[in-house]
């Protein structure tokens, strides 16, 4: 009898044993209520602290957040922590879009008070020598990094749309209706050189003293051998416009374009100095707005739809490697061969700056200005870079 009652009590406690551990496993397997919770910043790539604890996150992303009160904080070098606290229900979503605010004395894009008209194309030749150019043939000269700027004019009311420096003396700009000029001065007073050319002229570009191309409308394509004071047309193979152009030798180099309504991508490609000007298979039909190569291999563009194509091949194919969302994407800088910048905005609203410092692999959203940006630019391993749009000029310092 003691036998059997304790084989019994045996038994039911291997049973109980049973339910529990089913209990367990049935509590642990069953979702809990939880909701979703987007994080976006300006500038993006902050880091999501979620009650305290790092997710490992960058914004933009996603949390899954179990129902009730929660804070999260977002951190970023250079700018002041941004905590937001919260209440979530089972299967919410909401979403949350944050301004970080620099710190004091950090690096940041500022509007550069003595500039006071749209600005097109900015090229710095030295870290010291700068030189602006904008609407109605005004052009703004720096010799002191930008501490200060003094207006010049080039002598004309046609727009200067881009401007080339190949030291702090010897600079180009071109414009509208073909116009080309030239200074030997340092930005002081500039000399009219004759295009043979009607058509607004996007783009100059000069490789050294003697090698420049300027594009443009139509197909356009000029090139100098003589320091721009002379100029013959190329055949480019294409009536699409030409956006922009760029040469890291005196024989290789690109163009692209096709901003127009209709025209469709184009990209193209010479190893002859613009003798012969080669397609490349065009990657989608957003139109490009600029081109730039750090070595002869690898290279960017940008363009419409926030398109960002990368080659590696020197220009023989592109690969997209990032799409921003609605932004017309108009210029490119480097600040290093893994620095990058590309400004532009969202169709005629806000400036948009973007950046990369994985060599271009990936981009992310930086910093917002009141106005569209046109133009970038930095030199290598320099302290500031410089943004030009509506309005002004940008500085980042």
């Amino acid at each position: 009898m003691r036998a059997c009652l304790i084989s019994t009590l045996v038994i039911m406690t291997f049973f109980v044993v049973i339910l529990l551990l089913a209990g367990c496993g049935g509590e642990s397997t069953r979702p809990r209520a939880q909701g979703v919770v987007c994080v976006n910043s300006l500038p993006e790539r902050a880091l999501i602290h979620l009650d305290a604890l790092n997710t490992g996150k960058l914004t933009p992303d996603t949390l899954l957040v179990r129902q009730g009160m929660h804070t999260f904080t977002l951190t970023l070098d250079g700018y002041r922590d941004s905590t937001v606290s919260f209440s979530i229900t089972h299967s919410d979503t909401i979403s949350f879009d944050i301004r970080l605010v620099p710190l004091e004395g950090t690096l940041r894009w500022s509007e550069v008070p003595d500039v006071g008209a749209t600005v097109f194309g900015v090229d710095f030749a030295t870290l010291t020598y700068g030189c602006a150019v904008g609407e109605n043939g005004r052009v703004f000269r720096t010799s002191d990094t930008g501490a200060s700027w003094v207006e010049k004019s080039a002598g004309t009311l046609e727009n200067l749309l881009s401007v080339s420096f190949i030291s702090p003396a010897v600079g180009w700009a071109c414009g509208t209706h073909g116009v080309i000029f030239k200074t030997t001065n340092y930005g002081d007073t500039w000399d009219p050189m004759p295009s043979g050319n009607s058509r607004d002229l996007h783009d100059i570009f000069f490789v050294n003293a003697n090698n420049g191309w300027a594009v443009g409308d139509s197909g356009k394509i000029l090139r100098s051998t003589d320091g721009g004071l002379s100029w013959n047309p190329q055949n480019s193979g294409t009536t699409k416009s030409l956006s922009a152009v760029y040469f890291s030798s005196s024989t290789l180099g690109w163009a692209v374009g096709g901003y127009l309504p209709g025209e469709g991508q184009v990209i193209l490609r010479t190893t002859s100095g613009g003798a012969i000007w080669s397609p490349v298979s065009p990657v989608s039909t957003a139109c490009l707005r600029d081109v730039l190569f750090i070595t002869s291999e690898i290279g960017f563009c940008v363009g419409d739809n926030g398109l960002i194509l990368r080659s590696t091949d020197g220009g023989i194919s592109w690969d997209p490697v990032g799409s921003m969302g609605p932004l017309s994407l108009r210029a490119l800088a480097a600040w290093s061969n893994v620095d990058f910048w590309a400004v532009g905005d969202e169709y005629g609203a806000f400036g948009h700056v973007l950046r990369s410092i994985d060599g271009g692999l990936t981009w992310y959203q930086f910093e917002e200005t009141p106005q569209t940006l046109f133009c970038v630019d930095a030199i290598k391993g320099a302290p500031s870079g410089w943004a030009g749009g509506v309005g002004g000029l940008w500085e980042y310092k």
